[in-house]
């Protein structure tokens, strides 16, 4: 038996984080796989714990300055939990922004991980700039297996097809709710450059207020809903939190852009072609550990540059996504490495 700690709440990236890992450990590793909130103290569960292989940290961008306590909260005496622990795909938390090197844990948390770096062999981190945040504060067993949800295992040692005909593209809108003005244009460049295509605009982490959205922040992403309605009164607006199988179509779709990291990695993962727009480090570490084009919110040509990129992808027919399969396919034979030596 595993146990595997996950932040599935309201994102649906973490909810997509759960499952790909889940799967990925019931085929490699064990399947007895029990999920538990990664959010709560773990004190009533430890007879559960320490009937357990080891415990999984699993999901996102966990290495925050106080990712013990803060992210984890485990349990307040660590001697208690008497399995290993191990990091799985694990990302920075992307702050302080730009500045990845500068990163530092707390004093509570660097003794936190070298406890669970002195009792394995390795832990497993999803993207390049993880990695040297981790060995600049001193940790070396680290393998980057990339994100877990890279890896649909149906479509390990698929292709990319060439799309002659984009019909339905997806378009993920951004977490943070002032980016209104720059989601309306993004809609104008993709009504512009496929007409004739469906466009469907997500919402990962949901439109309407309760204890996970604030008010305001539904404000944000109405405005964003509405702006892109005076565009293109077609387009078709969906939330897609708290339930996995909301995502679905996904899989009948042609392309996807957009500002949600886990919707891009599915996408790519069923060898469909993406683009993402990133918000902060977290997806700027993953295009580029991916060798993508790297599109952040900040810069002052994003409209133009978004707009010259789907001209290029449509004139070649996406073929140029060939070499991401590929690149998947040789991080899996690290992922399934990883996996089979724990």
């Amino acid at each position: 038996m595993i146990i595997l700690l996950s932040g599935q709440i309201k994102n649906i990236g973490d909810f997509l984080i759960t499952d790909r890992a889940k799967s990925l450990f019931e085929e490699f590793v064990d399947k007895d796989v029990v999920i538990l909130d990664r959010t709560k103290d773990l004190s009533d569960q430890l007879d559960l714990i320490n009937k357990s292989r080891f415990v999984v940290l699993c999901g996102g961008p966990a290495y925050a300055s106080n990712i013990y306590k803060g992210i984890y909260p485990l349990v307040d005496d660590l001697s208690l939990i008497k399995v290993p622990i191990i990091p799985f795909g694990l990302g920075w938390c992307g702050r302080p922004a730009g500045s990845p090197l500068s990163f530092s844990f707390n004093e509570e948390s660097d003794s936190f991980l070298r406890k669970v770096h002195n009792e394995i062999k390795s832990s497993s981190c999803r993207c390049n700039v993880t990695e040297k945040v981790l060995k600049n504060n001193g940790f070396d067993n680290v393998t980057m297996t990339g994100c877990p949800v890279w890896y649909h295992l149906p479509s390990i040692g698929k292709k990319f097809n060439k799309i002659e005909t984009v019909k339905h593209v997806v378009f993920t809108t951004a977490a943070d709710p002032k980016l209104i003005k720059q989601t309306v244009s993004l809609i104008k460049v993709i009504s512009k450059q496929f007409p004739e295509a469906k466009i469907t605009m997500t919402y990962h982490r949901g439109i309407f207020p309760d204890k996970h959205t604030t008010i305001r922040a539904t404000m944000g992403y109405l405005a964003m809903a509405l702006g892109a309605k005076f565009v293109d009164s077609k387009i078709s607006i969906k939330d897609v939190a708290y339930d996995l199988k909301k995502l679905n179509f996904y899989d009948d779709c042609d392309f996807h852009i957009g500002y949600r990291v886990h919707a891009h990695l599915y996408f790519l993962s069923k060898r469909l072609p993406s683009l993402l727009i990133n918000e902060d480090g977290r997806g700027k570490g993953m295009v580029e550990t991916m060798n993508l084009p790297v599109f952040n919110i900040e810069d002052m040509d994003i409209i133009s540059r978004v707009d010259n990129t789907l001209a290029e992808y449509k004139e070649n027919n996406f073929s140029s996504f060939s070499e991401i399969g590929n690149y998947i396919d040789n991080q899996f034979i690290i992922m399934k490495n990883f996996l089979t030596n724990l």
